[in-house]
């Protein structure tokens, strides 16, 4: 006997441009007749016997079966459109007394010849419904199907066996923002992507060669060659699942998974709710739709000071190890740049990019994990109107303005870059180069506090990535390498 295990399946309503074909069910059947089944085995529509989670329908087949050749081991019927079986898979429901592997035989055109396709799929069901999945892609060519034969066993046996089977369907092909998974090309997906039709994981067994031949299939495995680490939503909402990998969606570990049923892994929104989220700086970020995280991780450098902030939910300074947070108010006179401070009760809404006041030594670190409870997650914005715009994806930082720790303003040159969950000041064409911020209390009082550009921030020497080294190229030695000191490249030899 050749075993094939299956286990338990998630199972959801379909909604695809691929409908899901279906073969036969019981519901609009008479009562004792039949339905539509081939005189084998004594076909006849029942009452259900046996209502579960697996197959809740009024009614059902029960046919008997005798042995297991043509006549007196299957129950058959025709196919009215076989030009619907492109995905090449099948399913059924199946409740009978033993374990045993239950066989599809598809009867078809091999051009002028009929040919018949045979798939095993192993039932172990011990007198409950389960859904049987069968998969014709190993089988040779073939194409529109017109008979299918259902054998419950393959197995010799003496005596008669009652079997019942419901709800026979051909299997819609899994896509991707409406494109065939096949079609997809490796690598191609990023962003926020929607998944239709019906995407499984399992085996079976093509009957048709000896020995059989175990078929492994897996849409979620296949899937992941088709991402690249810029996707960052992935709705499989609406599609009808068997065995879900979800570990496969996130090669982005930020990517943030849409679903109609929980799975073990964060990320995960359900009903617009999450269990936990977790988030890192170094990777893309972008959702096209609200929801609300019971608990959030964000991975980022947190330096003493001042930092740069953009983030998907409303803050508060204390949740940031802050005194204050500032939103960019305008360009004001001379080289500066003003913020509004925020009140401390209410702090910044969610997409407003803003920056953290006075982080005490001990609230600053690398990689820190920065912990929230109870967000709102709102829906990330095309672009960001003010000069002061927020970064929800790594990029180049040739040409922008970050801020420093002490409140100054640098342009990035050719090798900096910016991590997603930061924010930059964009000056416009023809401004003169902001070179400090200051802080306003509110939009209409006089300035608290000024960060000014000193003679000192002048002649400051940075490295390559922003980083600054030393307060001038004097004040001690320097490793040989380039430099940056007033916005010029300086080479210490």
């Amino acid at each position: 006997m050749n075993k094939i295990t299956l286990t338990a399946l998630a199972l959801m309503a379909s909604a695809t441009s691929f409908a899901q074909t279906n073969l036969w069910n019981g519901e609009d059947k008479e009562l004792g007749t039949a339905g539509d089944f081939w005189d084998r085995c004594a076909p006849v529509v029942v009452e259900n016997p046996t209502k579960d989670a697996v197959n809740g329908s009024d009614k059902c087949l029960k046919f008997t079966i005798t042995g297991t050749n043509w006549d007196n081991g299957d129950v058959a019927m025709n196919i009215a459109d076989g030009n619907q079986f492109a995905s090449k898979r099948l399913s059924l429901k199946i409740k009978k007394d033993d374990s045993s592997n239950v066989k599809v035989q598809l009867t078809c055109m091999n051009g002028n010849e009929r040919a018949w396709k045979n798939v095993a799929a192993w039932y172990d069901g011990a007198g409950e419904w389960r859904t049987l999945y069968f998969d014709f892609s190993t089988n040779g060519e073939f194409s529109n199907p017109f008979e299918i034969a259902i054998y419950p066993t393959t197995d010799n046996f003496e005596g008669e066996k009652v079997v019942y089977i419901d709800d026979v369907q051909i299997e819609d092909l899994p896509t991707v923002g409406g494109v065939t998974l096949d079609d997809v090309a490796d690598g191609s997906l990023n962003g926020n992507i929607t998944l239709a039709g019906t995407w499984l994981k399992g085996v079976c067994q093509n009957v048709d060669v000896n020995p059989w031949q175990t078929v492994e299939y897996n849409d979620f495995e296949k899937v992941n060659a088709k991402l690249s680490d810029k996707v960052t939503s992935v709705d499989m909402r609406g599609t009808l699942t068997k065995d879900i990998d979800v570990n496969q969606f996130f090669k982005n570990p930020n990517t943030i998974v849409y679903a109609d049923a929980p799975y073990d892994h964060a990320n995960v929104v359900v009903s617009g709710n999450a269990t936990n989220v977790e988030l890192t700086d170094a990777n893309a970020f972008a959702i096209p739709e609200n929801f609300t995280a019971a608990s959030v991780t964000l991975t980022r450098t947190l330096r003493e000071g001042i930092n740069s902030f953009v983030l998907p939910f409303s803050v508060k300074p204390d949740e940031l190890g802050a005194t204050e947070l500032a939103t960019y108010y305008n360009k004001s006179e001379g080289n500066k740049v003003t913020f509004v401070k925020k009140d401390m009760a209410t702090g910044v809404e969610a997409n407003v990019p803003f920056i953290t006041c006075n982080v005490a030594p001990d609230k600053a670190c690398e990689n820190m994990d920065l912990n929230f409870t109870n967000k709102d997650f709102v829906a990330t914005p095309a672009t960001f109107d003010d000069a002061f715009k927020g970064i929800y994806a790594p990029q180049k930082a040739n040409g922008l303005y970050g801020i420093d720790n002490n409140g100054n303003l640098h342009k990035g040159g050719e090798t900096a870059t910016i991590n997603a969950f930061h924010a930059f000041y964009q000056p416009a064409v023809g401004q003169e180069v902001a070179a400090a911020i200051d802080y306003f209390t509110s939009e209409t009082t006089g300035i608290s506090t000024v960060t000014t550009t000193s003679s000192a921030a002048a002649t400051a020497v940075y490295d390559l990535s922003g980083h600054r080294v030393a307060d001038s190229l004097t004040a001690g030695r320097l490793a040989k390498g380039i430099y940056v000191v007033g916005g010029k490249k300086v080479a210490v030899k």
